[in-house]
């Protein structure tokens, strides 16, 4: 494990902290392991649901039915990117992320 001895502190809203948690906890990751992959540009995916597992499930179950090869090719890439939509996060350029979070901020009033 790489040695972790710089801290950054910030401060935010406890709606914000609420949210960041929340976030944080449906990805599966503490709140600092979160935030410190959002800011190195990953973004980070929740964790696959249940309901994945049953999607799977049947979807094998539908692939070994007697089926045309074209049928199970489009079957099999569709599963293929289906996982790697849920499980492979992407990772973002500083121009998407500047983006993305321009979103959440609030605008001051002013200029």
């Amino acid at each position: 494990m790489k040695e972790k001895s710089t801290r950054l502190y910030l401060r935010v809203s406890p709606q914000e902290k609420e949210k960041i948690d929340g976030l944080a906890k449906s990805c599966g990751l503490s709140t600092a392991e979160y935030i410190r992959r959002r800011a190195l540009g990953f973004m980070p995916k929740t964790s696959v649901p249940d309901s994945f597992f049953s999607l799977t499930a049947r979807l094998s179950e539908l692939l070994n039915r007697d089926l045309s090869p074209a049928t199970e090719t489009a079957a099999l890439k569709l599963f293929d990117e289906i996982h790697a939509a849920i499980t492979e996060p992407p990772k973002q350029t500083a121009a998407e992320i500047r983006k993305e979070t321009a979103q959440w901020q609030v605008q001051d009033s002013g200029r």
